[in-house]
């Protein structure tokens, strides 16, 4: 096979998976709808948010809401952060709470930070590039032993479910 098939077969492999993408995201546009699940880089933030609310009893921030994403039943509002494979994460805004969950490829989570969200922010480091501070996981786990609130462990109230694995494709 010479390197231009090579390559017309390559991208027609890299087309096929992301109409699935695109087509599990309208899916998921119908099982949540009240979040966009739009753009690759929103699907991780959507799916932290959604697995936040729902295994922390949070509720959903009204639409255009400034600096968090939920609140919790105290009323104190929360701005939720998932983490894949950063080594930090970035944050713009102000909350009451910081939620990081960190999610694995086959989609299961841990948190990696739950508490106030102001020792993050006095930690943090402003980027004027992008606009928004950092703070690094590794920061982050080393607060949450100071300031983690106490709660049920909220990554097992959700019953996981099985993700059967990826089938390796041919491009012949």
């Amino acid at each position: 096979m010479d390197q231009v098939a090579a390559s017309s077969q390559r991208t027609r492999a890299i087309q096929h998976i992301l109409a699935g993408i695109f087509a599990s995201q309208r899916t998921l546009r119908v099982l949540a709808p009240e979040f966009k699940w739009a753009g690759l880089g929103n699907l991780l933030g959507d799916f932290g948010e959604l697995v936040a609310i729902e295994a922390y009893g949070l509720t959903k921030a009204p639409a255009g809401s400034s600096g968090y994403d939920a609140v919790d039943p105290d009323g104190r509002t929360v701005q939720i952060k998932a983490n894949f494979a950063a080594s930090q994460v970035g944050f713009r805004g102000q909350a009451d709470l910081l939620l990081v969950l960190a999610v694995k490829d086959d989609g299961t989570w841990t948190e990696i930070y739950y508490g106030p969200f102001a020792p993050i922010a006095d930690a943090s480091r402003r980027s004027e590039r992008d606009n928004k501070s950092l703070i690094a996981l590794s920061k982050l786990r080393q607060l949450a032993a100071t300031y983690s609130i106490p709660h049920e462990d909220a990554s097992r109230s959700i019953p996981a479910i099985e993700v059967l694995p990826i089938e390796p494709c041919s491009l012949e």
